[in-house]
């Protein structure tokens, strides 16, 4: 596990037991009758943990029954720039462009029994389904040391994953207004399509260490991709496919109308 992926994570598990703490209060301190009101929009917190600041995922959620709805997210994602294992911003390669976005789908049970509100307040269940797309373009000129350039390196990644599974989540209603939405067991089949290139002057030699930057570079832009990408091998032009078993956790914030 990446060190900086783990600070993120953590960031994340205190964040969420914050707000439970404070959503469990504030419901009890609630006392407004449940309203008829049918829309959700939320903003999804956990990509601007995981995958980088800059991402922003919006959704909606549509009650359909008393007991079910249906959610779409959709939103810009941006890995963050890669850091060594002490913590360093790495600056392998100059002009960098980077970028991807996420479309997902669910929906919703809620359960009739456990839940003394209807829909959307309570426990759920559920099917989804998930597009995530990061690319990564960049180019960088090697020197020698009278400062002479040996090589020009380009590197151009494209990165698809689909998933489908199963979530368990409990969304906190607020006040009647305000949502707190929590996935906390998402099990997942992803399928991983990598393109990853590179371009170069002249041949690389896989034993350097700009080389061996490069392939840790490529590994870090996949979530997990240090465990998912362990014993494939990275080679200076083609694609990687394979599939892989996870979670899916998130915490929303809402607003109802």
């Amino acid at each position: 596990m990446l060190k900086n992926d783990k600070k993120m994570k953590n960031k994340l598990v205190l964040f969420i037991l914050f707000v439970i703490s404070y959503s469990m209060f504030a419901q009890e301190q609630d006392t407004i009758a449940h309203s008829n009101k049918k829309n959700t929009i939320r903003w999804n917190l956990t990509p601007m943990f995981i995958i980088g600041p800059k991402s922003i995922v919006l959704g909606y959620e549509r009650v359909i029954t008393p007991h079910q709805t249906t959610s779409i997210n959709v939103g810009y994602l941006e890995k963050a720039p890669f850091e060594d294992k002490y913590g360093n911003t790495v600056y392998l390669f100059n002009d960098v462009e980077r970028g991807g976005y996420d479309i997902s789908i669910d929906y919703r049970f809620y359960f009739k029994n456990r839940n003394k509100r209807l829909a959307p307040d309570g426990v759920y269940w559920g099917p989804y389904f998930s597009y995530i797309n990061l690319w990564y373009n960049g180019e960088s000129t090697i020197y020698d040391d009278q400062g002479i350039s040996k090589n020009t390196i380009g590197i151009s990644t494209d990165i698809r994953m689909y998933s489908v599974g199963l979530q368990l989540g409990y969304q906190f209603v607020i006040k009647n207004r305000f949502t707190v939405d929590l996935i906390f067991m998402g099990p997942s089949y992803t399928h991983y399509s990598a393109k990853l290139k590179f371009n170069a002057k002249t041949e690389l030699d896989e034993d350097s260490e700009f080389y061996q930057n490069a392939k840790e570079i490529l590994e870090k832009l996949v979530p997990g991709g240090s465990i998912i990408l362990d014993g494939k091998e990275v080679t200076s032009s083609g694609n990687i496919d394979f599939d892989y078993f996870g979670f899916r956790y998130a915490i929303q914030i809402g607003y109802r109308f």
